[in-house]
């Protein structure tokens, strides 16, 4: 089973198309029990994530699920100093604390290019530490670009990494980047599936801002109707059938939501091509840039 828990919505609003807010406790628990039912193992947060490692804590037993979650960021700064490292021993501390874990299965460094500023290399030396001492069993990076990627595989030797990829989103896929991590034995974990929603959304609904790429987003609506799929069926396909792709990971506010991409989840793709569905400005694909 590829599907992993995105728990951004357990300890906050988070998506274009999300009307029911932050995830209540009661519906995260059920979740939680459906997919350690269903052998959905991955839990993926962050401390940045409102209050959900809080949440997950209170819920979760230890060892139950293989917890990833994620480094302070440091956009203000142009070069990462030895009270950023403390900030980053205080922050993991806290989450281990949040989670009620003693280890977890990955620290990601939430933004990649705090890795690559000048003295970036003491942040990964201290997750690093943490992974020899058996607290963290895998140690990467999450990223937003092939730039990155390069970048990133240039500099560091990194076990999992968290990158965007959908049907709409595909400069990832066919610039040779999953190759290259396979080679380096990197576990590759894939978000905004969905592109936050954007995906599923009626396209009467459709803000204004994305205008432009209404013919694309109408064209795979049409795609998805032609193979009796719905559309987040297609959307789940898409990359849950692509070979290099570890886990997908999708947030849920419902219970529902998740037994209804558990289902698309076995949907198979012969091999097609969607290449016609690539959109390649960021000003769309890349939801930090977005103007609503």
């Amino acid at each position: 089973m590829k599907i992993a828990i995105g728990a951004a919505q357990f300890g906050m609003n988070y998506g274009i198309s999300n009307i029911n807010g932050k995830t209540t406790q009661f519906e995260v628990s059920r979740i939680l029990k459906y997919a350690e039912k269903n052998e959905i193992n991955y839990i993926d947060t962050a401390s940045k994530y409102g209050d959900s490692e809080q949440t997950i804590g209170s819920i979760v037993e230890q060892n139950k699920y293989n917890i990833i979650t994620k480094t302070p960021t440091f956009h203000d700064e142009n070069i990462i100093r030895n009270i950023h490292l403390n900030e980053l021993k205080k922050s993991f501390k806290q989450s281990l604390n949040l989670l009620k874990q003693n280890h977890i299965y990955g620290l990601l460094a939430h933004s990649c290019d705090d890795l690559l500023k000048p003295g970036g290399d003491i942040l990964f030396e201290e997750m690093e530490r943490l992974k020899l001492l058996g607290i963290v069993n895998k140690i990467g990076v999450s990223v937003y670009s092939s730039y990155q990627i390069e970048a990133i595989l240039d500099k560091y030797a990194i076990d999992l990494i968290q990158l965007p990829l959908n049907i709409v989103d595909q400069k990832i896929l066919y610039d040779g980047s999953l190759l290259r991590l396979k080679e380096k034995g990197v576990e590759i974990h894939v978000r905004s599936v969905f592109l936050q929603g954007l995906l599923l959304m009626p396209l009467s609904k459709l803000p204004i801002y994305f205008s432009a790429i209404k013919p694309t987003l109408k064209k795979f609506h049409s795609y998805a109707n032609s193979l009796s799929l719905t559309s987040l069926e297609l959307a789940i396909a898409f990359v849950n059938n692509i070979n290099q792709v570890d886990q997908v990971v999708v947030g849920f506010n419902s219970l529902e939501q998740l037994k209804e991409v558990f289902l698309a989840s076995d949907v198979v793709l012969d091999p097609l091509d969607f290449s016609d569905l690539s959109i390649n400005d960021t000003n769309f694909t890349n939801p930090s840039m977005w103007k609503t």
